[in-house]
């Protein structure tokens, strides 16, 4: 190419990039695009053009990012920043630029896509380029912005006292008639206002709202920062009204929501949106206003649809689906509820970390049961059903998305199959890097809608219709106990539809109080034996028979037990929800022979096995691949004390029950013992053994249920390090380590533990427990599964029966025993 056609191409990059800058137009700066591009191909980053081209490429995709979502196109602005900070030598002007608008480019993908990573880079670049200029005030400005959203992240206070120094120190350097000064007046402002919800100190409060009406007070309402100020003045309104009741404040709050919201279509927000529904909402509550709660639902339906950050449109639609259920109106609720559940896979995004998909997840608490029943006071049984299953075990669901079986992709189009299965290979152990983990994300989405346009795979990998689900049921009922704040239900699944069994005598509330009581009593157990604390857990197994199980297996026409102790036992499959996840359904009932209640208990009627969802058991379902040799149990123990696990004590009795599982078990045997039971010698073993028995500690953090783990010798085996797994054939795992089945207190409906991981990895069945166990009992329970590892169900089942026989005042020799799986 010739100097001259090189000059032209800037030309004309140039022109329209300045045009859009003074237009301010998007659609001036999505024509300005290809100009950039052309120019940028032809122009080195050496040469003297070379690095305005790239700065200016970079600005037009974060604007086109800002008014589209194109994800894409942030993504490519960021590289080309990234790029620039490396390439450019300190103290040169043009590194000073990349790497400020490195900081909002990743700051913008921050607030889209929630990935810390984004947050913490953001704050590093604006904190770079502030040694240069210590007294730079737009800069002090931009860190003022990130440390709050920082805060918000951590909700760490330093963080936010930081942002406030920095704000402070913004407004004293900006000029007078600087044209940033709003922008550092309402920085502060916004982090005085959070400042004021951790401590409660009016002062803050006043103050915020006073910075915020000075920040808007030389902007006209065209302005995109005069609305950004006013949907911020706003938030204080609200929240002045919070703090003193006064009514003034609450419509001050709405008006100045309604001239954000109803301004220019790029300026209608998700997040304006729903903040002006929760005003609305707010004012309905204090007046009784019909057509206020009316127009709250509508707003929040709009900003459900409005393009942008997930997290605020899942939030817009539940609290629609929530605030209508609180009303009364739990059928009418259905479609927004609906809404908010097929937002979760955008929500808690496959491109984030584990961690940050648990804290999004946890916004969406009960949300999978209130959406069952809704639908079930609408008539609509199946789909409460369908609902559930998307909104509870999210993480799982994603995780059987990448196990799914490719047969007939494969079979039709072998090539795009491969991709796939080599996609879900990297999903399945997700890099560390963020940048990488986005990119496979991406790599993934674009390739499933791909795959749903051709033809016969138009429902590939969507969520999974009840005519499905159902062959979940194809050897017995599936007894769905659907516990939420508006009604609860037993929903039992069978291959030809749903039985709905109300359950009027069971509330939430009485579910989360007896919880509450049950662990704290089994942790009093665990500790001095106490006879109160037995007492209160025989208590909560008769409450659960009283307002559910009975009702449930009455209903069913299971109302005695089997004449055959020893025979064959109808067999049910429980999942329950909500505050019924911590408790054991198949011990409900009375077990004290002086209650003369002889038969009313779930043991007595029925053998029970559990599924955190429906779709993990169709997994447990699939056919047993014929492997030769693949019939050998694994025996892992470790009786020695570990110093990298300062709460645990030396298991003596491991090695004996090691010796003892090899007599009782019919086929060939491996055991790693001690210093052979390491974390890596372990993983290494486990493909070759469909039969896995684990004789160690384990450990369950019950506000970080993702950390659980079985201690090995050198190493936690952890429940993370379990998921990237994918086994085949796994037919039996025994758990029977303490609260191997017991999951987290903040996500109960996602069952994060070790018996889920183990079951949604491949094995069929699970033995696992779900409180502290008995070390006279144990090796009891893991001989009889070892005896019969094919039925491990019914080992489970009849041996409890008769601990519970020999130790009837010790619920703790037989309760947390249970079976997962097929």
């Amino acid at each position: 190419m010739t100097g001259r056609d090189q000059a032209m191409r800037l030309s004309r990059a140039e022109h329209e990039y300045e045009k859009a800058l003074s237009t301010g137009d998007p659609g001036d700066f999505a024509r300005a695009l290809s100009p950039l591009r052309q120019a940028l191909a032809v122009t080195p980053l050496e040469h003297p053009d070379g690095v305005w081209c790239r700065l200016s490429l970079a600005t037009v995709q974060t604007v086109i990012f800002k008014t589209t979502t194109d994800l894409a196109a942030l993504n490519e602005a960021i590289a080309l920043l990234t790029d620039l900070t490396h390439a450019l030598p300190r103290g040169d002007v043009a590194r000073k630029t990349a790497l400020v608008n490195l900081a909002d480019a990743l700051a913008a993908r921050y607030g889209f896509l929630t990935e810390p990573a984004d947050l913490m880079r953001a704050v590093d670049s604006i904190k770079e380029a502030l040694v240069a200029q210590p007294h730079d005030a737009m800069l002090l400005s931009n860190l003022c912005t990130l440390l709050h959203d920082r805060y918000r992240h951590t909700s760490d206070p330093t963080d936010l006292d930081e942002a406030v120094d920095a704000g402070e120190r913004a407004v004293d350097f900006a000029p007078p008639k600087a044209r940033y000064r709003h922008a550092a007046l309402a920085n502060l402002g916004g982090a005085r206002l959070s400042r004021y919800r951790i401590h409660g100190d009016l002062d803050d409060l006043d103050v915020a709202i006073a910075l915020l009406q000075q920040a808007i007070e030389p902007l006209s309402p065209d302005m995109a920062d005069h609305v950004a100020v006013l949907d911020k003045l706003a938030e204080a309104w609200r929240d002045r009204f919070k703090a003193r009741g006064d009514p003034a404040d609450l419509d001050r709050a709405i008006d100045s929501y309604r001239l954000v919201t109803r301004g220019q279509a790029a300026n209608r927000t998700a997040d304006s949106l729903t903040g002006l529904g929760i005003c609305l909402s707010t004012r309905a509550r204090s007046t009784g206003s019909a057509q206020d709660l009316d127009e709250a639902i509508a707003t929040w339906r709009t900003a459900a649809a409005t393009p942008g950050q997930a997290r605020m449109r899942f939030m817009a639609a539940a609290l629609a689906a929530t605030t209508q259920s609180e009303h009364g109106r739990t059928a009418e609720a259905l479609e927004d509820y609906a809404t908010a559940v097929g937002l979760l896979p955008l929500l808690a995004w496959r491109g984030l970390d584990r961690p940050t998909r648990e804290g999004l997840l946890q916004q969406s608490a009960g949300l999978g049961p209130e959406a069952a029943a809704s639908a079930i006071a609408a008539g609509e049984p199946e789909r409460a059903v369908e609902l559930l299953e998307q909104g509870r075990s999210v993480l799982w669901g994603q995780l059987l998305d990448t196990r799914t079986d490719l047969t007939a992709l494969r079979e039709a189009h072998p090539d795009i199959a491969t991709r796939l299965g080599r996609l879900a290979a990297r999903l399945d152990k997700p890099s560390e890097d963020p940048d990488d983990r986005r990119q496979v994300a991406d790599e993934w989405d674009g390739l499933l809608a791909h795959v749903r346009a051709l033809e016969g795979f138009a429902h590939f990998l969507l969520p999974t219709p009840f005519a499905q689900l159902s062959q979940a049921a194809a050897s017995g009922p599936v007894v769905i106990v659907n516990v939420s704040r508006f009604r609860c239900d037993a929903l039992v699944v069978g291959v030809d539809g749903v039985q709905v069994i109300p359950l009027p005598a069971l509330t939430y509330e009485d579910a989360a109080q007896r919880a509450t009581q049950c662990l704290a009593a089994v942790e009093r157990l665990t500790h001095d034996g106490h006879g109160a604390a037995r007492q209160a857990i025989f208590a909560c197994l008769e409450w659960m028979w009283e307002v559910c199980a009975g009702e449930v297996l009455d209903a069913l026409g299971h109302t005695s037990s089997p004449s055959s102790p020893e025979g064959d036992w109808p067999r049910i499959w429980w999942s329950a929800t909500g505050p019924l996840t911590y408790l054991p359904l198949h011990a409900a009932g009375y077990h004290d022979p002086d209650d003369d209640r002889c038969g009313d208990a779930v043991l007595d009627r029925v053998m029970s096995s559990y599924t955190p969802n429906l779709r993990a058991l169709i997994h447990a379902m699939r056919p047993d691949p014929a492997t030769p040799g693949a019939e050998g149990l694994l025996i892992t123990a470790v009786p020695t004390a570990l110093p990298y696990a300062a709460a645990t004590s030396a298991l003596p009795t491991a090695a004996a029950e090691a010796d003892l599982l090899k007599t009782h078990f019919t086929g060939p045997c491996t055991t790693l013992i001690g210093a052979e039971a390491t974390r890596s010698s372990v993983i290494r073993a486990m493909p070759t053994h469909p039969y896995i028995h684990f004789a160690c500690h384990g450990g369950q953090d019950l506000s970080d249920p993702s950390s659980s783990a079985l201690y090995l010798y050198d190493a936690p085996l952890r429940l993370t390090d379990l998921i990237t797994l994918d086994l085949e054939p796994a037919r039996l795992a025994v758990l029977l380590a303490c609260e191997t089945a017991l999951g987290g207190l903040v996500l109960p409906d996602e069952a994060v533990h070790l018996g889920a991981a183990f079951h949604v990895i491949g094995y069929r069945q699970v033995v696992a427990t779900l409180w502290s166990v008995s070390d006279r009992t144990a090796p009891v329970v893991a001989v009889s599964v070892c005896e019969n590892p094919r039925n491990a169900a019914g080992a489970v089942h009849h041996t409890t029966r008769r601990l519970r026989d020999q130790h009837q005042d010790d619920p703790m020799a037989w309760v947390p025993y249970l079976h997962i799986g097929v």
